[in-house]
């Protein structure tokens, strides 16, 4: 079983550098990597409007192919 997965990571991240965000994508066969410019370690914090506009338009393409 594959689970839907949405990454989110911020560009400048240096405490989980980029290149993680890459191996994740490609090792998780389902899922979906978003960046957010001028961003480090805590997206969710640091560019909360832009991470909850990601995640909507993630969760609004997973709800659309998944009926």
């Amino acid at each position: 079983m594959h689970v839907q997965t949405c990454i989110i990571w911020g560009k400048n991240d240096l405490v989980t550098p980029p290149d993680v965000a890459k191996e994740f994508n490609k090792l998780l066969p389902n899922s979906t990597l978003y960046w957010i410019d001028e961003c480090g370690h805590a997206a969710m914090m640091e560019h909360p409007k832009e991470f909850n506009r990601l995640l909507e338009v993630w969760l609004k393409e997973t709800h659309l192919n998944a009926h």
